[in-house]
């Protein structure tokens, strides 16, 4: 396993991060691979013990595909409520592996479900659900046994066709991917557990489990680990499990589409005397809505709603500007401070918490007021996408960072202070 050293930065002059909301609504479409351990149930655990609200609802018969479901009166009725944040969906296990059902089968019923959704809401986002190879490979064949997969040697070979197949249409449309299937194979190739059930297709609780924490973050785009619920899984084996799902997701975000749906913020300015010009660069990602909505501070109790505007400050100094992107319920801030008769950026000041060891393996010391015991922290990647959160416990607190991989890093702490970290993996 790889450890991280976190090595900490002066203070950053610029941030952006990203907002989530701490209620959503869920559909779950699939068969099942999706029923058996109630998995939409395990998500909404995984949730509350979050401090999240998971509004769900799901249609889960034996062996449905995706293009079941698009002509299933239950399913289309339940889409066409059009209350839903995300639709999870999930394609009989067999489908994506066998390549007549693949391209003539799942992939366009998958672009008509998603037509249909979006036509009840325009703002849904949809997450396929990859599932899982049988636990020793062999052929699959549709019940004619004329189309079949290849033969395949085990469960490896089999997960890397159905990792193909999710992806490539999940790219194709523009949607996130939960890539539970590969978190699975993480789990099998590091270990001799089992996740799957008597049948070497079904999940057992801990293939559901494992499954669970791959879409709540996928939903949520927060680190499942460190979450109290264990559904009834040994307390080690569970935060095991939590730790392979983060690992897997977040390593991988470019891979999963994690971020499609969200917007990013982004200005530049230039200044006439105490008249500060601000140039909006902001952005709707591949799978956003392209209207986007704008909320500044100038830093000085003024505001605008407007796409790029201008401000007039009554005296020079040191101001902090934020402006917050938003489309479909995702919004994205940047932060810049900025400093009127000087050329450039402000520092930020020194900050009341202590940050630390420099460097550190694995695990950041945060130490803050007592009073700050109870405000939310948040760590942000380089792009400003949240991959962890949490609530400040004590004045001096371990934050587990292991499963992050290397790269730049803004730790947000109790709305208050923002500091840049710089992770390495050895």
């Amino acid at each position: 396993m790889k450890k991280a050293i976190l090595t900490l930065l002066l203070l950053s002059t610029s941030i952006a991060y990203a907002t989530h909301q701490d209620t959503l609504s869920v559909l779950f479409l699939g068969n099942s691979y999706t029923s058996v351990n109630n998995l939409p149930n395990l998500v909404q655990s995984l949730s509350t013990a979050a401090g999240k609200t998971l509004l769900m609802d799901s249609n889960m018969p034996g062996g449905m595909t995706i293009s079941g479901h698009v002509n299933d009166a239950t399913s289309v009725s339940k889409i066409n409520l059009g209350t839903w944040d995300y639709i999870v969906v999930q394609e009989q296990s067999q489908v994506p592996t066998i390549p007549l059902y693949r391209y003539n089968d799942m992939y366009p019923a998958l672009n008509d479900l998603k037509a249909l959704a979006e036509q009840a809401n325009p703002c849904v986002k949809i997450i396929t659900y990859m599932t899982w190879g049988r636990r020793f490979g062999g052929q699959q064949c549709d019940p004619s046994g004329v189309n079949c997969s290849p033969v395949f040697v085990d469960f490896n070979h089999m997960q890397d066709s159905l990792t193909s197949a999710y992806m490539e249409i999940s790219d194709l449309l523009s949607v996130q991917c939960a890539p539970v299937g590969v978190t699975w194979k993480n789990v099998l190739n590091d270990t001799a557990l089992v996740l799957h059930s008597s049948d070497n297709s079904h999940p057992n609780i801990d293939g559901s489990y494992l499954a669970a924490c791959s879409i709540f973050s996928s939903l949520w785009k927060i680190s499942v680990s460190g979450n109290s619920f264990t559904a009834g899984i040994a307390p080690s084996r569970a935060q095991y499990y939590q730790f392979k799902s983060d690992a897997t997701l977040f390593a991988g975000i470019n891979d999963w589409n994690l971020y499609i749906n969200e917007p990013t913020a982004a200005f530049s300015f230039s200044t006439s005397g105490n008249t500060v010009a601000f140039s909006n660069t902001s952005s709707a990602s591949t799978g956003a809505s392209t209207q986007l909505n704008y909320a500044w501070n100038f830093g000085d109790g003024g505001s605008s709603n407007q796409e790029n505007p201008a401000h007039t400050y009554n005296s020079s100094g040191t101001y902090t500007v934020r402006l917050i992107a938003s489309s479909c319920g995702f919004s994205d801030t940047l932060i810049q401070v900025i400093q009127l008769g000087a050329t450039g950026l402000s520092e930020v000041p020194s900050t009341a918490s202590r940050i630390f060891p420099n460097p550190a393996n694995g695990q950041l010391r945060m130490q803050t007021p007592r009073a700050w015991v109870g405000a939310s922290y948040q760590l942000f990647d380089a792009s400003g996408r949240s991959v962890l959160v949490g609530t400040i416990a004590a004045e001096d607190q371990l934050l587990d960072v292991g499963f992050l991989p290397e790269g730049i890093y803004h730790l947000r702490v109790a709305e208050r202070e923002h500091h840049t970290l710089r992770l390495i993996s050895r």
